[in-house]
């Protein structure tokens, strides 16, 4: 752990610092929460896939991560395993399934609630550290995949941030406070773009307090190439992570490859 920090450390000093807004000091400013709010609600309206009205949502993605992600975070990344996976999601009863492959076989993972059990090439593990990531990440990819309804839901104390643009597209930046946090936190914060001409979440920020190796830390995650189902609602198929503190990296990219809601496929 102390080599880890060390090379955590140095890397910092050799990357630029973020130019995006700290959501750790979203909580110190922001306008009134009745507007925030009435912009998330528009956006989850805009998505049409409130989160919870779906029995099952079944995804399947793949993706590469950066290498330096995976040096200065090797259980979170956990990129031996994590190259594609075929995940099942049923909001109602708050089960997640996560079937990962990679070069080094295969990882399950199957989260209830606030119990989460995994597995590496059929052998469960119980190693905490393993398990804390991923609860993290589980919770994490329930927030990309049903986007603004999920905040909508999860979060409380909505604050209004001053606007920003990404790729030109004016977005209104919406904070909240998630309690308890992903994973094992017991807060996290997170910031919410919405475009204003599209009404759809382009962006999420929120921070890492789940392990206590990335407690301080923050990413975010850009949301692209929408596509509409057929009753109506928009799903982002493409992702692009990064670490914005306390270094600016890029972290994971990857795209959904299937979905299939309530046994029919979407696309």
């Amino acid at each position: 752990m102390i080599q880890r920090l060390l090379t955590f450390s140095a890397l910092w000093l050799l990357c630029s610092c973020s130019t995006l807004p700290n959501p750790y000091q979203a909580g110190l400013s922001g306008g009134a929460s009745g507007t925030g709010l009435a912009i998330l609600k528009k956006s989850a309206e805009s998505h049409g896939n409130r989160w919870d009205r779906f029995e099952k949502v079944e995804v399947s993605y793949s993706g590469t991560w950066a290498k330096m992600a995976t040096r200065i975070q090797p259980v979170l990344t956990d990129s031996e395993f994590r190259k594609s996976s075929e995940e099942s999601y049923f909001p109602r009863s708050g089960i997640v399934v996560q079937e990962h492959r990679g070069p080094g076989g295969s990882k399950s993972v199957r989260q209830t609630g606030d119990e989460v059990s995994i597995s590496y090439n059929g052998t469960p593990s119980q190693d905490s550290e393993q398990r804390d990531a991923s609860s993290l990440v589980v919770d994490a990819y329930t927030a990309f995949l049903f986007g603004p309804s999920w905040v909508l839901s999860e979060g409380q104390e909505f604050r209004l941030l001053a606007s920003e643009e990404i790729e030109g597209e004016a977005c209104d930046l919406v904070a909240a406070t998630l309690r308890p946090g992903l994973g094992r936190a017991e807060e996290d914060q997170v910031i919410a773009w919405i475009s204003r001409k599209s009404g759809w979440m382009r962006r999420l920020q929120f921070t890492l307090n789940g392990l206590e190796s990335t407690k301080g830390a923050d990413v975010d995650v850009v949301f692209s190439e929408m596509r509409k189902a057929d009753d109506g609602s928009v799903w982002p198929t493409q992702f692009l992570e990064r670490v914005q503190r306390p270094l600016a990296i890029k972290a994971h990219e990857w795209r959904m490859n299937r979905l299939i809601l309530d046994g029919k496929k979407a696309f």
